[in-house]
């Protein structure tokens, strides 16, 4: 008798569990909020960021957006939004214009974006983001390392937009699958293993204005603040004493 109950039991809390795990995380996205909601949740008390405009809408993938703005003092701002756990989610903004780069998966380099949105005053004629590894030497383990310097680049149009984005080159994508392979491969077994973590590359930038200055662009106010998003990194900004090979 108390099989006959416990066997469906199980059965329907089964049955249950995978509907919550469906509806969580395996169910289409529903239709992405409108410009009022976007602002309202950029305006509201968690955030406070006095919005003037939302520029445009970008779906970079189903459930991944990415949301340009210009705040009532002119900065101009980037957010970006998630469908997570069966709601559009802010998962990170900056009022500040520098560019970041969003990974909105971290194990798949693929997936990597580069992200910006520049005041116009700035007059920018195009964006150069570079992927550098210093050249470095270590022992594990008895084992001699050297690393060679890498450095890897591409340029973007700026455009007739303040705000754009680009994916990361399908070079860059190999390089860093390749060396992140090959860190963990590095790493020395036992308990001290976190004490050595992988070697780093950077993602780096300069910005070329209209009349060839590569100088930091400074209108009118690029320090800004941001808030959340451990999957977005700031790009180094790079003077020219910073690059090995022009």
């Amino acid at each position: 008798m108390r099989k006959k109950v416990l066997v469906p039991l199980l059965l329907i809390m089964i049955l249950i569990s995978c509907g919550i795990f469906y509806w969580y995380y395996l169910a289409p996205p529903a239709t992405f909020p409108d410009q009022e909601e976007i602002k309202a949740i950029l305006s509201g008390p968690n955030n406070r960021v006095g919005i003037a405009e939302i520029q445009d809408t970008i779906f970079l993938d189903d459930k991944h957006v990415y949301i340009p703005f210009i705040t009532k003092e002119e900065d101009h701002g980037i957010s970006f939004w998630e469908w997570k756990k069966h709601e559009w989610q802010l998962s990170s903004f900056s009022t500040g214009s520098m560019p970041q780069i969003w990974k909105m998966d971290s194990d798949d380099p693929s997936s990597y974006y580069i992200i910006w949105n520049f005041h116009p005053e700035n007059n920018l004629e195009y964006l150069t983001f570079f992927l550098i590894k210093e050249r470095g030497f270590s022992v594990t383990e008895g084992k001699h390392h050297y690393d060679p310097g890498i450095q890897m680049d591409y340029r973007a149009e700026a455009g007739k937009k303040s705000y754009g984005y680009t994916s990361i080159p399908s070079e860059w994508q190999n390089y860093m699958a390749a060396e992140n392979k090959l860190m963990e491969e590095r790493k020395p077994n036992g308990l001290f293993a976190d004490f050595f973590p992988p070697a780093q590359y950077y993602f780096g930038w300069q910005a070329t204005s209209a009349d060839g200055s590569t100088e930091y662009p400074s209108y009118p106010n690029l320090n800004g603040f941001g808030s959340g998003g451990s999957s977005t990194e700031h790009l180094r900004f790079l003077n020219d004493n910073d690059i090995f090979i022009r």
